[in-house]
């Protein structure tokens, strides 16, 4: 699509378009059906897990990233993006995901390394 500006934008729709391939089924349009609605969630989530993945998330705070800006610009995404994918985390796991000797916090967005 042409009217996408950036990569960062083209990079999200095509995570997301790819979700629908893998995840979804039929003509899922109509966003006032239930079902569609939740094709739509799952075909996100499946975006979500393959351009903000745990371990990126880990990655980039080693690397020095400590806010959301930071982390889209390192990720390769849209700072809505990057927030979608943290709010889809936090409903996923809870307030916080522990990922080998790191705790990821997803409210406030945080990492820290266990002692």
């Amino acid at each position: 699509n042409k009217c996408i500006p950036t990569n960062k934008e083209k990079a999200c729709v095509l995570s997301e378009e790819l979700g629908h391939h893998h995840t979804s089924c039929g003509d899922i349009l109509n966003q006032a059906n239930l079902c569609n609605r939740k094709q739509e969630r799952i075909a996100r989530a499946w975006g979500y897990t393959r351009l903000v993945r745990m371990s990126d998330l880990v990655a980039a705070f080693n690397d020095g990233v400590r806010n959301i800006h930071e982390l889209s610009e390192y990720l390769g995404v849209t700072q809505e993006f990057s927030l979608n994918a943290i709010d889809y985390y936090k409903e996923k796991f809870g307030l916080f995901h522990e990922l080998n000797e790191y705790i990821i916090y997803f409210e406030p967005f945080g990492i820290f390394k266990k002692l």
